[in-house]
């Protein structure tokens, strides 16, 4: 019983002391490298071809480098990944050459020379302490303000998925994270289906987590007071079915029905809804938009409660639309079938 327990214990602090040495060797390592320093990337662990490139910093835990590879097509400025710390090397670092096993001479035995007899250690001068030279701070990539870019957008794909995206169990969560870091900070470009740009995407399987949100929020995110004013509303009827009494079936797409009234929405959390003559006029408050009113565009928004047909209304800025002028969606809150779209003419 005692044995077993001494073997237990043994173990733990054997596991323990092997941890501890990891941790230095991971150290020692991260301090090899300073951001900026060029240095040689293993493109695979398949492979003995190594390519220049850039040591950017190490990960908070120290465990890997992010560096910053050879330019390519659609990273012009090269992209950014995280590596194993055996995968890079100081640049023009030369292999070192092993000799075939029947051309190694086995090495002479070296003669022990006896030490010299000291009867007083010598004075050894005292090396002047100075000061460890000051680490360049380094932030994480696609953390600062303002719009975010294309090469924005896939470098913090690279630097978190790597070069095998799928294999990361964490993949839907990075998605989701880079959705959210477009809702907040807004794109300086428009977001387009078919495109180099798009193709790019693909190679890390971007879902609508990050595509609806690149479509919904080109320019800054929207403040509640650009909301305010007075819309001359247009109408957007859902896509339709319908019998053509021929033996076919039709479908009508979305149209659009312009005139349908305007609606006139006050800083002081009121709101006018002209409704289309002759059914009247729908008054209320207005309230902010949640966050889950929200799913893919980030900025305000409001509600306005108690709306048309007796329903809660979502008005957000359409970032989408490339027409001159300020523009607005209007849609039902629950269901988002029936919108309208508006053009402002007062306010601002």
């Amino acid at each position: 019983m005692k044995t077993a327990l001494v073997v237990r214990l043994m173990s733990r602090l054997s596991f323990v002391v092997s941890l501890f040495i990891a941790t230095l060797m991971t150290m020692a390592q991260a301090d090899k490298y300073k951001p900026g320093d060029k240095i040689e990337y293993r493109e695979s662990v398949y492979s003995e071809v190594w390519e220049p490139g850039v040591f950017m910093y190490a990960t908070p835990d120290g465990k890997q480098p992010i560096i910053r590879k050879k330019p390519n097509e659609f990273y012009p400025e090269g992209s950014q990944t995280a590596l194993a710390w055996d995968r890079i090397r100081p640049l023009g670092t030369k292999p070192a050459v092993k000799a075939p096993p029947e051309t190694v001479a086995k090495p002479a035995p070296v003669p022990r020379p006896t030490p010299p007899v000291i009867t007083q250690p010598p004075a050894q001068p005292q090396a002047k302490k100075t000061a460890p030279p000051e680490k360049t701070p380094v932030t994480l990539p696609t953390t600062a303000g303002g719009l975010m870019t294309k090469e924005e957008v896939l470098n913090f794909l690279q630097a978190r998925l790597g070069d095998q995206p799928f294999a990361n169990p964490q993949r839907t969560q990075i998605l989701k994270e880079l959705g959210e870091m477009i809702k907040r900070r807004g794109l300086n470009f428009r977001y387009e289906n078919l495109s180099d740009f798009s193709n790019a995407l693909g190679k890390y399987g971007a879902s609508s987590e990050v595509t609806f949100p690149l479509r919904d929020n080109f320019g800054p995110p929207t403040k509640e007071s650009w909301l305010m004013g007075q819309w001359s509303l247009s109408k957007v009827g859902a896509t339709v079915d319908y019998d053509g009494r021929d033996g076919y079936i039709y479908r009508q797409t979305e149209i659009g029905v312009k005139d349908v009234g305007s609606v006139i929405i006050n800083a002081d959390g009121t709101y006018v809804w002209n409704i289309d003559v002759p059914r009247g006029v729908a008054k209320g408050t207005w309230r902010k938009a949640k966050p889950e009113d929200m799913p893919y565009q980030g900025g305000d928004a409001i509600v306005l409660q108690k709306a048309k047909g007796g329903m809660d209304w979502i008005v957000h800025q359409d970032r989408v639309t490339e027409l001159k002028g300020d523009w607005v969606n209007i849609a039902q809150l629950d269901y988002r079938q029936i919108r309208e779209g508006g053009f402002r003419t007062k306010g601002k």
